[in-house]
């Protein structure tokens, strides 16, 4: 609270609460009022704003282990008519009383507890206890009219646990250690897992290469068969070819030659001369400047002409 002078006007703040006495007895109250004050009368202004204290208490639990809890209250004045009684000018004084308070239950609760609850509990188990022990402490229950009025006209709003440190580094590394040996334990079991799935998807890309190669390999030996088909049949058809074509030869020169037998001597004479005999002449050309019969016998004609039929033919065969 401010400091209120002798005598003059005082005004309160908006949050703020005006109280204003005279012969022992309320004459005006209210919250951001303003009141007229002569020296006889006693004014009080409260401040109705919220507040925040910490606290830190040092403890053993039921194991016999060291903890400091550390934490948060938040209050508020609810009924200044009762806690201006019991406030001096200077809020502070009130916020050490709390904290004083807040450190006692603090060591109360936790020496009854155990360091697994300090720590995972500390919510429903040291919180909701400390506010079970204080708050009725300070709940305003009475009023300006009543002599036996209780409580101080303080509202204690919430309290919160911040922190429970483990004071012995041994007992601290000791408790980790389970949880660090977990970790280290899942960390190798998800280590492994990665290595299997790992080399499942290796070998399964690898059959995927596997496969494409086969498939691959498969395509090239149904080229190559079906190349090697087409060469046989190629091969096979230019063979009935040769042969039809030389069947067709051998058919034309059983042909010519059985025209020839079938001439008559009259025909023959006049192929030999308009015919065979030019052949006859160009073909012995190279080797003779010219060709003279002097036989008189027709057969003797006949045979040479019949020899040299024979070699104009094969002459054109070979031309072929």
């Amino acid at each position: 609270m401010r400091e209120i002078p002798r005598w003059g006007r005082v005004t309160a703040n908006a949050n703020e609460h005006l109280i204003q006495m005279r012969r022992g007895r309320v004459i005006r109250s209210g919250q951001g009022l303003s009141c007229f004050k002569w020296p006889w009368d006693s004014v009080a202004v409260v401040p109705t704003s919220i507040a925040k204290l910490s606290f830190a208490a040092d403890q053993v639990t039921t194991e016999k282990v060291g903890v400091e809890v550390r934490g948060l209250a938040v209050y508020r004045i609810a009924d200044p008519l009762v806690a201006f009684r019991m406030i001096d000018v200077e809020r502070s004084t009130l916020t050490e009383i709390l904290r004083d308070m807040f450190v006692g239950a603090t060591r109360r609760i936790v020496s009854r507890l155990t360091l697994d609850e300090c720590i995972t509990h500390r919510k429903d188990r040291v919180a909701e206890a400390l506010m079970g022990e204080i708050r009725p402490i300070l709940a305003g229950e009475g009023s300006a009219l009543d002599e036996n009025a209780s409580g101080w006209g303080v509202v204690l709003d919430t309290i919160e646990i911040q922190d429970v440190r483990v004071l012995s580094a041994e007992v601290f590394a000791r408790l980790q250690a389970p949880f660090r040996e977990r970790l280290a334990l899942e960390a190798l079991v998800a280590e492994d897992r990665v290595r299997q799935e790992r080399a499942r998807v290796e070998a399964e890309r690898q059959r995927a290469e596997d496969e494409l190669a086969r498939e691959r390999l498969e395509a090239e030996l149904a080229r190559a068969r079906r190349k090697a088909e087409a060469d046989r049949e190629r091969a096979a058809i230019e063979l009935e070819a040769k042969r039809e074509a030389g069947e067709a030869d051998a058919a034309l020169v059983r042909a010519e030659r059985g025209a020839y037998e079938d001439l008559t001597e009259a025909r023959l004479r006049e192929v030999m001369i308009t015919e065979t005999m030019p052949e006859i002449a160009r073909a012995f050309r190279g080797s003779f400047d010219r060709v003279h019969v002097t036989s008189t016998n027709a057969d003797d004609v006949f045979g040479f002409l019949s020899a040299g039929l024979d070699h104009v033919l094969a002459l054109g065969r070979h031309t072929k």
